[in-house]
């Protein structure tokens, strides 16, 4: 090995140059090394000086001086000089070559020279590699190798922080196993190696890695009670784990053991049971999951678990009806038949329980629209006691409630009889419109009840204008009666019918004073034509009176509004059209309707009014108040500054 060396060039009459190199420093921590060197002029006299140049000096195929430049070269001449640095293999060891030329004298390189050497081997640090080879929720095992043969190792949890010694066995690997870790941690690793050889340490890079937990749940899915539901457990090192389920009241129970990833919840009568009494007020719950092993425990909390209705639902046993209108059933016999809107029914259940530790908490009936809550006592519920408005059957839907808030529910039928009032077409006249005897007929209608219903008729009379009835009896359904009225008076009538159900309608009717059609008064020596005469020596008429074919007028009284006094449905009269409907209303008169026409003449415009119907305004006609000469037919009485008044006439009180 080298720490110096030298070698000459070829020399011209005899003058050469000299390149000389020693270890100037060493780097083990670089592994390389650091050399000085120097070229010289050499040979022959120290008097006597060559022209020289195109020096070169290359070290380790680096040049590492060069010039063109030409100098006097005397023997003892430096020609440059430096530094040089050499890496070294892997192993430390190094051969390196130097290698110098010029042109002396010549302006052409005449002149060289090289050397080789092996320099002092440098101590080499050892490799090292780590790996994890194995895991417990306590402790790691590390690989570790090396490319040198190592004496002795340490390792570090804390990425360099604290370092724990371990004497191996002379070799280039192996592994160690740190203890008395904590679960489910974190950890960054590092190797410490010395190299048999050198002495020297490596430290490896940090290796981040983590200690298993101990077992826990890690699935836990939502699930209906009785249904399968599969646990999945976090258990890499199939440790033998039991497993505790938490319900939502915090009561719990052991599924079971195992060393498994999974594990199901049992679906088995026991369980479903237990399931259910953890959640009596509830249709659903939180749970936990709790793993047991080694005196360590982990609890997570889980999804949900619920009622299934088809096993949980409350049961009914038996549903029904019963009227307790007694008199009702007193004529139809039967608490099933149902009056509308007369019988009072009653609404039952029996037989009622609830599953896995919940209760019953209402009973409602819903029946054509409404709905009741029953009243609970022990097993059964009852209530309601209302009518039901219905002609025709109707079903009541029963809704049992548990504690829970599932549901059940059932159906029954309610036979229905359809019942309305009593009515009657009542015909009743005096003869001959004038006699004391009234012949009466009331044709009579009323629900049968399934054919077990009737109908009494009574009447009452009484002179209009009294109080007392002094008439009364009873009549038969349809048949033909005579009553005594006495024709010297108006009558008020009142006919009564009464059904067995006590349903009770009454019609009132007037009687008037019997009346001929013509009626001689000898006291007044009058004739009364419909009407009895009131005055002396007169005949009266009450009606029309047409003579020669032509009806005799009443006197009439004209009276003239002001269009401002009456209405007109059409607003206006004026219009471009030639005809319109109007009607005209006045305060305390019977409104009539008119169609208006408007008639030439000569240019101007007049309304012809035709009535289409009224009563107490006869007559109407409509006048302009002024003359608008401009009026045409296409502006008729739309012509602005046009106003009317209506006369209007009527009969005579």
């Amino acid at each position: 090995m080298a720490s110096s060396g030298s070698f000459n060039t070829t020399a011209y009459d005899g003058r050469y140059l000299h390149f000389s190199w020693s270890i100037k420093s060493q780097s083990v921590a670089n592994n390389q090394t650091v050399i000085s060197w120097s070229l010289d002029g050499a040979g022959g006299s120290t008097s006597t000086f060559y022209m020289a140049g195109n020096f070169k000096v290359v070290i380790n195929g680096v040049t590492v001086y060069q010039s063109e430049d030409r100098i006097r070269l005397f023997n003892g001449t430096n020609v440059a000089s430096g530094t040089a640095t050499i890496k070294h293999n892997n192993d430390g060891s190094k051969t390196f070559s130097a290698s110098a030329q010029a042109g002396i004298y010549n302006y052409e390189v005449n002149c060289k020279g090289s050397g080789s050497w092996s320099l002092t081997t440098i101590p080499r640090y050892a490799t090292v590699s780590q790996s994890l080879t194995a895991k417990t929720e306590t402790t790691l095992t590390v690989k570790w190798t090396s490319d040198s043969t190592i004496d002795y190792i340490w390792y570090s949890s804390n990425n360099g922080s604290n370092w724990h010694g371990i004497n191996v066995t002379d070799g280039k690997s192996g592994s160690y196993t740190i203890s008395g870790l904590d679960d489910g941690t974190s950890y960054k690793v590092k190797t410490r190696v010395r190299s048999k050889s050198t002495g020297l340490t490596t430290d490896s890079s940090a290796l981040s890695v983590s200690t298993y937990d101990y077992p826990y749940a890690n699935k836990m899915p939502d699930f209906q009670i009785g249904n399968t539901a599969t646990i999945g457990l976090f258990n890499p090192l199939k440790r033998t784990v039991t497993v505790r389920f938490y319900g939502a009241d915090g009561a719990y129970k052991d599924i079971g053991t195992t060393s498994s990833t999974t594990i199901g919840v049992p679906t088995d009568s026991t369980w479903v049971s237990w399931l259910y009494g953890t959640i009596p007020t509830s249709q659903s719950g939180a749970y936990r999951v709790r793993c047991l092993y080694d005196g360590h425990t982990w609890t997570k909390d889980g999804g949900s678990y619920s009622a299934k209705l088809a096993d949980a639902a409350p049961i009914i046993g038996s549903v029904a009806y019963a009227d307790q209108n007694t008199q009702v059933t007193g004529i139809t016999q039967d608490d099933q038949l149902i009056v509308r809107n007369l019988s009072t029914v009653r609404y039952s259940a029996a037989g009622l329980s609830a599953r896995f530790g919940a209760t019953i908490a209402s009973v409602k009936v819903t029946v054509n629209g409404k709905s009741y809550n029953l009243t609970l006592d022990g097993s059964g519920a009852a209530g309601g006691d209302a009518t039901i408005n219905s002609g025709t059957d109707v079903t009541a839907v029963f809704t049992v409630t548990d504690s829970r808030g599932l549901t059940e529910t059932d159906s029954v039928t309610v036979r229905m009889l359809d019942y309305g009032l009593p009515t009657a077409i009542i015909a009743m006249a005096r003869r001959n419109n004038f006699y004391s005897e009234t012949d009466i007929l009331v044709d009579a209608n009323f629900s049968p009840i399934d054919g077990k219903n009737a109908v009494t008729i009574g009447y009452q009379a009484r002179v209009k204008g009294t109080e007392t009835y002094t008439v009364t009896g009873s009549l038969q359904d349809n048949v033909p009666a005579v009553i005594t009225l006495a024709n010297s008076d108006e009558w008020e009538v009142k006919i009564t019918l009464t059904d067995l159900l006590g349903g009770t309608t009454s019609y009132n009717a007037v009687v008037p004073r019997g009346m001929p059609i013509i009626f001689f008064d000898r006291l007044r020596e009058s004739v009364g034509v419909n009407c009895f005469p009131q005055h002396d020596g007169t005949l009266e008429v009450d009606g029309q009176i047409y003579l020669n074919g032509e009806m005799l007028k009443p006197p009439l009284v004209t009276q003239v509004f002001e269009v401002s006094d009456i209405s007109l449905s059409a607003g206006r009269i004026g219009t471009k059209a030639l005809q319109r409907s109007v009607t005209i209303t006045k305060a305390g008169y019977t409104p009539i309707a008119a169609t208006v026409t408007y008639v030439s003449n000569s240019n101007r415009f007049f309304p012809i009014v035709f009535f289409s119907s009224g009563r107490d305004l006869l007559y109407a006609d409509f006048h302009r108040t002024s003359e608008n000469s401009s009026a045409t037919q296409s502006t008729a009485y739309s012509t602005t500054g046009v106003a009317l008044r209506v006369v209007v006439a009527y009969l005579k009180d």
